[in-house]
């Protein structure tokens, strides 16, 4: 695959993951911002950067919650599923970046908790990694769900 096209689809899968009411220009800028940020902050390239912290975050596995109402009361199942397409790995890995760089407290704008949590997570010591080992954890815990999944 070409570079070129593996970069653009790079970019458009962080605008879509941050943008929140059509605010495409400025969720552009805010990625912008954050790249640049973390170019000046390190000496490895950006791009590299980025995709070490989607690897690193990328989880093969995923828990599905479903609710099924039985007379009055509903109970809710959480089923554990492999993820077997790559587009949807790196998505969820994106996901969870941009929603850990979102619950950060500790510094006011955006774009500088997005570049924070990017360069943490490409050194793995970020909290989506966490998150992505604890749903790990929980899925080997309810393996016995595993057993029917087709592979």
């Amino acid at each position: 695959m070409n570079k070129f096209k593996i970069n653009i689809e790079l970019k458009q899968k962080l605008t879509n993951a941050i943008m929140k009411q059509d605010q495409k220009k400025t969720d552009e800028k805010i990625l912008i911002k954050s790249l640049k940020l973390i170019q000046k902050s390190n000496k490895k390239n950006y791009k590299n950067l980025i995709k070490e912290s989607i690897i690193n975050t990328t989880p093969t596995f995923k828990i599905n919650k479903q609710s099924s109402k039985r007379g009055k009361r509903k109970v809710k199942k959480e089923i554990p599923s492999f993820i077997k397409k790559d587009s949807l790995r790196t998505m969820l890995s994106v996901n969870f970046l941009i929603s850990n760089s979102f619950k950060n407290k500790e510094l006011n704008n955006f774009y500088k908790k997005m570049s924070q949590e990017i360069i943490k997570t490409s050194f793995q010591k970020s909290k989506s990694i966490e998150q992505k080992t604890e749903i790990q954890k929980q899925v080997l815990m309810k393996k016995r769900y595993l057993l029917n999944f087709r592979w």
